[in-house]
């Protein structure tokens, strides 16, 4: 168990509100989120600039509302850094109120302090929202589908190009890079509310995380399939066992993974999705027992994003 886990599990034993990507506010009908971006950490001065790093760290909170049903309307900003940093912090907050503007979310506050690298906490506040319907990690039920959106994969392998100087063709560089450094921002909470969505989660660590969290939550086992269909051009590309290896460990793509007893395949022919890039993939179903299960392949062996490990370099 991680640390980042052992400290989550500390707290939701002592409060009821952990254990989803948002706590519920039932005074104030609100959902809440919150997440922190460290230099060299979560991103670098070499790489990334200072739209980047706000776009980041405004996706890595929106995707948590949207993920839960709700659709954020405030943010509270803090942000720490050197005073040499200054005029390029300047430019991301710049960035990330013109993001805030163009997405009609109003930033009511924060804090400021000096320290020896670039950190940024952001806290985000939906509008109000019925407690019936948030869609929560542990309501999976059993003979549900397990659905993601398509393109998972490529956030690692920009990763893996750039810290790893692994060597990929110029086209699928240029792919993953992009979508590591400037992840794609999906809008689907619209779509969703109209759906029979039982659980959902951002997927921000990893696809597998994901699945392990949302199995143990609803005291359900997953049953993996079908994931060539993820990625089709990296299925291509990369052997089996290094496919899958990637797709499973794959973080900071920011897409739901969610259940349903519904088909919803049939919504790719939507104008709607279409428009939006989004292509919805059936990846599995959920069973009776506990934990995730794919055939023929030891999950021990995927290397999966970890806060307070250096792994993440592996495939």
């Amino acid at each position: 168990m991680s640390y980042e886990q052992k400290i989550i599990n500390y707290f939701e034993k002592n409060y009821k509100k952990i254990g989803d990507d948002c706590a519920y506010i039932n005074s104030t009908k609100q959902l809440i989120s919150s997440d922190t971006l460290v230099e060299n950490k979560h991103f670098d001065l070499k790489y990334f600039t200072p739209q980047n790093i706000a776009h980041r760290l405004f996706l890595s909170n929106y995707s948590d509302i949207q993920s839960s049903g709700g659709v954020p309307k405030y943010v509270l900003l803090n942000i720490s850094f050197p005073n040499k940093n200054y005029n390029f912090v300047q430019q991301i907050i710049t960035n990330f109120h013109r993001i805030c503007l163009r997405n009609k979310i109003e930033i009511i506050g924060g804090d400021t302090t000096s320290s020896e690298k670039i950190f940024l906490s952001l806290t985000i506040i939906s509008d109000k929202i019925n407690n019936t319907k948030i869609t929560k990690r542990s309501n999976a039920k059993v003979d549900d589908k397990i659905y993601t959106f398509s393109g998972i994969g490529y956030s690692k392998l920009g990763y893996l190009s750039l810290y790893s100087k692994f060597k990929l063709p110029n086209n699928l560089k240029n792919l993953s890079v992009k979508q590591f450094l400037k992840p794609k921002m999906y809008i689907y909470q619209d779509i969703f509310r109209h759906l029979n969505i039982t659980s959902c989660m951002d997927l921000s660590d990893s696809l597998l995380s994901t699945l392990e969290t949302i199995s143990l939550k609803s005291k359900k086992k997953i049953k993996l399939n079908n994931l060539n269909s993820v990625n089709s051009k990296l299925c291509k590309f990369f052997e089996e066992e290094k496919y899958i290896s990637l797709i499973l460990s794959s973080g900071e793509e920011y897409v739901p993974v969610f259940t349903s007893p519904k088909n919803l395949l049939y919504l790719n022919k939507k104008k709607l999705l279409i428009e939006r890039g989004i292509r919805i993939i059936c990846i599995g179903s959920v069973e009776k027992g506990k934990g995730v299960n794919l055939k023929k392949f030891n999950l021990a062996k995927v290397k999966k994003f970890d806060h307070f490990k250096n792994n993440y370099s592996l495939l």
